[in-house]
C-alpha cells in the first residue's frame, strides 16, 4: 500500500509552469497513459456523493500496466481528502484482466486519456498533464517525509505558489479526472 498525498489545480497554459519548474527540479520523463475505470455490479463507485471515494483502474503507461484500487481517506463535503490508500500490481496480461473484470461482471465506465509529463523536485512529483476533452492540470505529490498529512499538503500549496500557479478555489480539483470527464460528457449531451 502507499500512501498519496496530492493537490490537483486546473490550469491555462503548461509552458510557463514548465519553465519555472526548470528553477527547481529535472523532467523525469514525459509518457502518454491510458487510464481505463471499473465499478462492480453491486457498487457503483462513481455513485458516491457529493464524490467518488473508490477508483478501480488499469492504467496502461508505454512500460508497463497496473492494476490499482485507490481509497480516499478523510473526504469532506468539499470534496478535499487528507491522502489516498493505494493498492496496486503490475500485470503482464491486461487483455486477460479485463476479459475477468468482464466474467465477474465489472463494468468500464469511462477511459482518461493523458499526456504527463513527470517531475522530480525534491521532495515533491509533479506532473503536468493534457488530459484529452479537458485540458491542462498541474498535480503536486508529497513524497518525502512529512509530520502529518496537513504538513505534506502545505508544502504542496506553497510549491504551487513558488511556481506561479492561480490557486483559486474553482481552479482546485478535488476529484479525478474520470468524474470531470463524465460530467463534461453529460453536458456536452445536453
Amino acid at each position: 500500500m502507499n500512501i498519496e498525498i496530492e493537490i490537483k489545480i486546473k490550469i491555462n497554459n503548461l509552458r510557463k509552469i514548465r519553465d519555472k519548474l526548470q528553477d527547481y527540479g529535472k523532467l523525469v520523463k514525459s509518457i502518454k497513459q491510458i487510464d481505463e475505470y471499473y465499478i462492480p455490479c453491486h457498487r457503483n463507485f462513481f455513485a458516491q456523493k457529493p464524490f467518488p471515494v473508490e477508483w478501480l483502474r488499469i492504467r496502461t503507461n508505454p512500460d508497463r500496466t497496473i492494476f490499482e484500487y485507490d481509497r480516499s481517506i478523510n473526504k469532506n463535503a468539499k470534496g478535499e481528502q487528507e491522502y489516498a490508500e493505494e493498492y496496486e500490481t503490475e500485470i503482464s496480461q491486461p487483455t486477460e484482466l479485463k476479459k475477468i473484470l468482464k466474467f465477474l461482471d465489472f463494468k468500464k465506465v469511462i477511459t482518461v486519456e493523458k499526456e504527463r509529463e513527470i517531475w522530480n523536485c525534491g521532495n515533491l512529483e509533479i506532473c503536468l498533464d493534457k488530459v484529452k476533452g479537458l485540458g491542462f492540470f498541474i498535480e503536486i505529490e508529497a513524497k518525502g517525509n512529512f509530520k502529518n498529512p496537513a504538513e505534506a499538503k502545505k508544502t504542496c500549496y506553497e510549491f504551487s505558489n513558488k511556481l506561479g500557479v492561480d490557486v483559486k478555489s474553482e481552479n482546485i480539483i478535488n476529484t479525478g479526472y474520470p468524474v470531470l470527464l463524465l460530467e463534461y460528457k453529460t453536458k456536452k449531451r445536453r
